[in-house]
């Protein structure tokens, strides 16, 4: 009873990892946009885009700040910062600033330079909504490709069953008699060709499964088992829409084309802000600056806002000894330390100002500069021209594959069905003894082949089906 148990147990849990491991195509789009290298290359094109965007935006409103400091030794000769006068000694002196300057207008380059980088963002975030649409497409083809292989090995299998069943009958027919041996022979080289098959189609679903994986990103080791669809009901809601319609959807829907309309937006704003430079700089400045130098006195003379009267000699009677002196008003104050903290202070000094740049003559370039934009904004639209093109000789294409799939697809249901009943005549006289086993094998071969070449026109209808329904906008799935 434990062994049961035990057995039992460990069978569902077999089960449950078997389920766990069944990707839906949904699961397989998802995982493969999240690991492809090119959509995080996108979504990293994003990333910088935005953070241009936001310090274009900065560039408006917030003014560039900077602050500098200075620590120097001179000797010999030299002028003395504090004074201003030259001496001769060794002197040391700390300088700092603080400056901020703010354009007020520069020719609306920075108003454009927002816009521009607003269109780009927008265009990069297409692009990688494109990237990971073409990714879809992808995966959905090698998941079909998995599916026909699929369905293909178990078409072989069943051609197996069948000939092995037909071997058996065919040996009880021998041991009694009723035939020859080279009909039981004949059988059993079918059979091996039938399991030859096998192993061939066994084969090709290894191969379909590796490249889905590969389009997935998904390492090989790890293996994958997908997710079973009908398809025995094909519906095709293109067959009263021309290629014209399609394409005027796919114009207005797809991504890559939206995305480039917006690169020439992007162009045009260029072209405004190469026309900038034509246009005059007017920028407001304003810094704050201080200093200190060890060849200052040691004390400085502060004023306290009072004074007081005294007699000061101002020379000397001619002829005499007298003293000629005047009244003066003499400043009351102390006299205070000079250090570092005090002549920081006593140094500050502070400027706004309004700064005018005229360009007259700039060699060409900023005439050369328009130039050069109004060209990559002719190309651009020329790329959009291009790129409209492309997508409706595509469109073209997949519409007529569309129709020589669904002709293909439909020749090949009449062949099975015409093939099925010649196969049920020649089964029912070789079982009567009326046909011998190179006739049987003949009609099961040509019906084998027919049912082969059926199911591959049938996921090639529904790819070509899937490709129109990506141009029209429609989600890719399978259900």
């Amino acid at each position: 009873m434990k062994f049961i148990f035990v057995v039992t147990f460990a069978s569902l849990i077999w089960q449950n990892l078997l389920a766990q491991s069944v990707w839906s195509l949904e699961k397989c789009i998802n995982y493969a946009v999240e690991n492809n290298i090119s959509v995080k290359q996108r979504q990293l094109q994003v990333e910088s885009a935005t953070s241009s965007l936001q310090q274009s935006r900065e560039a408006r409103f917030v003014p560039q700040v900077s602050a500098s400091a200075t620590q120097a030794l001179r000797t010999g000769r030299s002028i003395d910062p504090f004074t201003n006068q030259f001496v001769t000694q060794s002197v040391n002196s700390t300088s700092a600033s603080l400056n901020a300057n703010l354009v007020l207008f520069n020719g609306f380059a920075t108003t454009n330079t927002i816009k521009q980088n607003e269109i780009n963002l927008k265009a990069n975030r297409l692009d990688v909504e494109q990237a990971k649409r073409d990714i879809a497409l992808n995966v959905a083809n090698a998941y079909l490709q998995v599916l026909l292989a699929e369905e293909l090995e178990e078409a072989s299998k069943a051609q197996v069953e069948v000939s092995k069943a037909q071997l058996e009958r065919t040996e009880k027919l021998f041991r009694a008699g009723a035939i020859a041996e080279v009909q039981v022979l004949n059988l059993k080289s079918q059979l091996a060709n039938d399991e030859v098959n096998v192993v061939t189609a066994r084969n090709q679903v290894s191969l379909a499964k590796l490249n889905l994986m590969q389009q997935m990103n998904l390492p090989a080791t790890e293996g994958i088992n997908v997710e079973k669809v009908k398809t025995e009901t094909l519906i095709n809601e293109y067959d009263k829409v021309s290629s014209q319609q399609i394409y005027e959807i796919a114009e207005k829907t797809q991504l890559n084309i939206q995305s480039a309309n917006l690169r020439i937006q992007s162009f045009e704003k260029s072209i405004d802000l190469a026309r900038a430079g034509l246009f005059p700089t007017l920028t407001l400045g304003a810094g704050f600056s201080s200093a200190y130098s060890s060849a200052a006195p040691d004390q400085l003379f502060r004023p306290d806002g009072t004074s007081r009267l005294e007699l000061v000699p101002i020379g000397f009677v001619a002829n005499s000894f007298d003293t000629v002196f005047t009244l003066r008003s003499i400043p009351n104050g102390r006299f205070v330390e000079n250090g570092f903290l005090n002549q920081m202070d006593f140094n500050r000094s502070s400027f706004v100002a309004l700064s005018l740049n005229i360009p007259l003559y700039s060699q060409g370039r900023n005439r050369n500069a328009l130039t050069q934009a109004r060209i990559q904004q002719k190309n651009q639209s020329y790329q959009a021209q291009l790129l409209r093109q492309q997508l409706r000789q595509t469109i073209e294409q997949a519409y007529n594959d569309m129709r020589v799939a669904q002709s293909t697809y439909e020749a090949r249901l009449k062949q099975v069905e015409a093939l099925e009943t010649n196969f049920k005549a020649v089964e029912a006289r070789f079982n009567a003894g009326a046909s011998n086993a190179v006739d049987y094998n003949l009609a099961k071969l040509n019906l084998d082949q027919a049912k082969a070449n059926l199911i591959r026109a049938k996921y090639e209808y529904i790819f070509r089906i899937k490709v129109l329904d990506f141009y029209s906008n429609k989600p890719i799935t399978l259900e």
